[in-house]
């Protein structure tokens, strides 16, 4: 017994997956949100090549540091973007699709959108420097020989990469959870002598390179976060204040705020709390036109919601 309701289970699961997988694919609605998306994009890149020694961040963990204060100047590019998803997929999507897929593929897409001009000022910056010996030749310096090719030191640097690859996957992974969990209490303060005693601290304190990468990460997952709550009051008082300005009536926005659905709404209203439907079907009579919206595609022609609009107002629906 407890077999078959653990593979129902996971039965269950995979079509969910499927489904949700299902809508992501759909090409029509990805070309909808395409605009959106490219917009923050540039935008990000645009910033970005405006940050102070962004030509030497050439480490993953010093690039996806100084995406923080782009990313917070681009934050009404974001925002736009996270409510298009909204509305052509459903409330909440563009949350998810913010977390995951756009921010791990982000310093991919930036490195891709700003690569070639960071190589024009490196060249420019070469030209410079060799012009400057050429005028200068008795101060040139000598410069030392290449070191010969080291296997084991290119092996090292790799399996650094992969390590540090592997800590900040796991710091997002963590920061994701601390941000849905309650905040722990304070943790009591340290004395001044305890804490110069402490030879954990010392060690710290000498790592050197790997405790700086290694704040960057944190400085940037925290500026995430801020940055995220930030836009989603933004974006909540924006939109409140929009349908104020459509309907008039604080009781009936406070009911599209929740993403309700009430018989005697409107068709806009009910575009408005829970989007435009993935299908509709239309009859036309002489005195009425009567549609069939649905919501929640969970199947060939199967959905989880069906509501009845005849003449542009909604007058039944139906559940599963």
């Amino acid at each position: 017994m407890r077999v078959g309701i653990a593979t129902t289970l996971v039965l269950l699961g995979s079509f969910e997956a499927a489904v949700a997988q299902g809508v992501q694919d759909d090409p029509r609605r990805r070309r909808l949100v395409l605009p959106s998306i490219r917009e923050a994009t540039d935008c990000i890149a645009r910033e970005t090549l405006n940050e102070p020694g962004i030509e030497g961040a050439t480490r993953p963990g010093q690039f996806r540091a100084a995406l923080a204060q782009p990313m917070r100047r681009c934050a009404d590019e974001v925002d736009a973007m996270i409510a298009a998803h909204d509305q052509v997929y459903y409330p909440g999507y563009g949350e998810a699709f913010f977390q995951r897929p756009y921010l791990p593929d982000l310093v991919r897409a930036i490195q891709k959108r700003i690569g070639p001009e960071l190589a024009r000022r490196a060249s420019e910056a070469a030209e410079r420097a060799a012009a400057a010996q050429q005028s200068n030749p008795v101060f040139q310096v000598a410069q030392p020989a290449p070191k010969p090719f080291d296997q084991s030191a290119e092996q090292a640097k790799r399996e650094a990469e992969e390590r540090e690859k592997r800590e900040v996957d796991a710091m997002w992974q963590r920061a994701r959870q601390a941000n849905a969990a309650p905040a722990p209490a304070p943790a009591p303060m340290m004395s001044t002598t305890a804490a110069q005693s402490d030879p954990k601290s010392t060690t710290t304190d000498q790592s050197g390179g790997g405790g700086s990468a290694l704040g960057g990460f944190v400085a940037l997952v925290i500026s995430v976060f801020v940055l995220r709550e930030a836009a989603k009051r933004r974006a909540r008082k924006r939109r409140y204040d929009r349908l104020m300005a459509k309907y008039g009536d604080a009781s009936i926005v406070d009911r599209i705020m929740a993403a309700e659905m009430w018989q005697g709404m409107t068709a806009e209203m009910l575009t408005d709390s829970w989007g435009r439907p993935v299908d509709r079907d239309r009859e036309v009579y002489k005195t009425r036109t009567t549609e069939t919206w649905k919501y929640g595609q969970t199947g060939k022609n199967r959905f989880k919601n069906r509501v009845v609009v005849e003449n542009d107002v909604v007058v039944g629906f139906k559940q599963r």
